[in-house]
């Protein structure tokens, strides 16, 4: 007990850590996702191709995968560009994470979009609204209640994925409990325990607030 309370300090800061990686990326994830959604619903096969590869790259590989590349391949690329100070597990942390979830935030949006009744879409145009004052004010009020739930569970799963960022030297919550579990290799399954308990911790607020946000949106409807 004395050697998990002394440890303690560490796994909060790595429990900030996992945080600060997650509040940075999964913005940046929901703007390329937009982006990216709306890149698939285009008309433009310039525009469509591009947006479908990426997605269906970024989902069919893991991303550790992607992680490694980010911090040793582009990293290295970096470097030979006076770029060094951008190549830390920092930088490849959020960058991976935000690309990873783009992909998938970009399949939560076109599907949040595509299950608002056309009919709305209809209506909107027989009263003089354009196409994009019928998205705006229609469409998206609609579909955002719909989106959250999907939106609540990825911004969890990427608290649970960001533990890919220990493999290159990230201090997140994973990482420090991988330093004591190998301090302490007689007895490591307290250190395990802390561990869950702090994700647990961070993920369930987390989702009591995207329920409530969701009963608000769909009360307003």
């Amino acid at each position: 007990m004395q050697a998990v309370l002394s440890a303690l300090p560490d796994f909060l800061q790595g429990t900030l850590n996992t945080l600060i990686y997650c509040l940075a990326s999964f913005p940046i994830a929901l703007g390329l996702g937009l982006v990216l959604a709306l890149m698939c619903a285009s008309p433009f096969v310039w525009l469509r191709g591009p947006a479908r590869f990426f997605i269906e790259v970024i989902r069919g590989t893991p991303i550790i995968a992607q992680i490694l590349l980010l911090y040793y391949g582009v990293g290295a690329v970096l470097v030979q560009f006076d770029l060094s100070t951008l190549a830390n597990s920092w930088t490849a942390g959020i960058t991976s994470l935000a690309l990873n979830y783009a992909a998938y935030e970009a399949e939560v949006f076109r599907a949040g979009l595509g299950s608002v009744d056309p009919g709305q879409n209809e209506a909107a145009f027989s009263l003089g609204m354009t196409s994009d004052q019928s998205f705006v004010r229609i469409i998206v009020p609609q579909a955002i209640p719909l989106m959250i739930p999907p939106l609540v569970n990825d911004f969890i799963y990427m608290l649970k994925d960001s533990a890919v960022i220990s493999v290159i030297a990230g201090t997140d919550l994973t990482s420090v409990m991988s330093i004591y579990t190998r301090r302490y290799s007689s007895d490591q399954m307290p250190f395990y325990m802390l561990a869950m308990v702090l994700y647990f911790a961070l993920s369930l607020p987390i989702a009591q607030i995207g329920r409530y946000f969701e009963k608000r949106l769909r009360a307003a409807l």
